[in-house]
């Protein structure tokens, strides 16, 4: 793999294929309709927390109003992006802004003990290390109202707040309940983002609160060239997986790339060379050697899914683009032996057991390979 460099969504400083979504917001800045509550939703993975972070950033760094009135006539920003020699830049980047306040799982109380050991000694934190801190599964109601106490606090600079929820997906019901009248009748000068992968499973009464920005995956031909000019020594043929494997998310891709996931995938298609036979040996070697991290099973287990709806989505059309030479042939396979429409029921039924977290996940891996040859045989 060459040096490429994971950024998280609040070090970015590039924003690809979302122009209009940018144009809306500072459309709406520069006619003072911005304050309120928003929701920022689509895939996971296609920029809404770079474009959360991207907004508070370019919120934070305007000048306040005796500013403008001391240095002559308000100019309109052209463009949401600010330097990153900008003091704003940095502040917001290391989440130490006073007019910014990020909501998201809470890590857990040994986590928090160990980090704060790091601050007090002076020693710098290591983005990789944060990223994979424990934290809870969800956020909880004291992580709403300790944020919403920093909505009455005096605001920054400029007098601007901007209170990034990541992602409202995770809130339980009673956290959820105890923003609604935050949404509804926020603070002046107030900005409040909600990022969402699955709207549809927020509550109504926090849909119908915020106004919504919908922001859909890049183009295949677009998320290939940010591809090949952010990986150095990517091969055509990997290129090609990543695009096609990430649908249009530039967060899956590098979260693939990152975890070698083009190599994964490929010996997991392997796996059907023969089917309906499955080499059971070949199966256990790969789920003890290749997915010993929870996050590469997790990835894997998603690629599986993601390839055994291909193959309905080919029955169902007859066309697409190979992600692999071969993978066409193998499809055929899978589909000489399995109805598609019982194939479909498979895929729900393993989707079910994935989502139990008590079950061990290399037995339940390997189960779902089992599966597909038993009612392949059977039927």
């Amino acid at each position: 793999m060459s040096d490429f460099i994971i950024k998280s969504p609040e070090e970015q400083t590039d924003l690809f294929g979302h122009d209009q979504a940018q144009k809306t917001l500072l459309d709406l800045w520069n006619n003072k309709h911005l304050a309120g509550s928003w929701l920022f939703c689509g895939p996971k993975g296609i920029g809404k927390a770079t474009l959360a972070y991207r907004l508070a950033r370019f919120i934070l760094a305007q000048p306040a109003q005796n500013e403008i009135n001391l240095f002559g006539a308000e100019e309109r920003p052209v463009s949401l992006a600010i330097s990153e020699q900008n003091p704003v830049f940095k502040s917001v980047e290391q989440r130490m802004n006073p007019g910014l306040r990020v909501v998201e799982c809470a890590l857990k109380e040994d986590e928090v003990k160990n980090r704060q050991s790091l601050i007090d000694a002076g020693k710098p934190l290591d983005p990789g290390i944060e990223r994979k801190r424990k934290r809870f599964d969800e956020i909880r109601i004291a992580d709403i109202r300790e944020a919403e106490a920093f909505l009455h606090l005096t605001a920054g600079a400029n007098g601007w707040r901007v209170m990034i929820i990541d992602a409202a997906d995770d809130m339980n019901v009673n956290a959820a309940n105890a923003l609604l009248k935050s949404l509804e009748e926020p603070p002046p000068k107030t900005v409040i983002i909600l990022i969402s992968h699955q709207p549809g499973k927020l509550l109504p009464t926090i849909r119908s609160r915020c106004r919504k920005l919908l922001l859909k995956p890049i183009k295949n031909s677009e998320l290939r060239d940010i591809l090949q000019v952010k990986i150095q020594n990517l091969s055509d043929q990997d290129c090609q997986a990543l695009t096609l494997l990430s649908e249009g998310s530039p967060g899956k891709a590098v979260s693939l790339y990152e975890q070698n996931g083009c190599a994964i995938f490929k010996q997991m298609l392997a796996l059907f060379s023969d089917f309906p036979k499955i080499s059971v040996p070949t199966l256990y070697d790969f789920t003890e050697k290749s997915l010993k991290d929870k996050n590469v099973m997790k990835m894997a287990q998603t690629l599986l899914l993601q390839w055994l709806s291909r193959v309905c989505i080919y029955f169902q059309k007859n066309e697409y683009s190979e992600i692999f030479p071969s993978e066409k042939q193998l499809m055929q396979k899978v589909l000489t032996s399995l109805d598609p429409l019982r194939l479909m029921e498979i895929i729900n039924e393993i989707q079910k057991t994935f989502a139990d977290t008590d079950l061990d996940q290399k037995q339940v891996f390997a189960n779902a390979f089992l599966t597909l040859q038993r009612e392949a045989i059977s039927g």
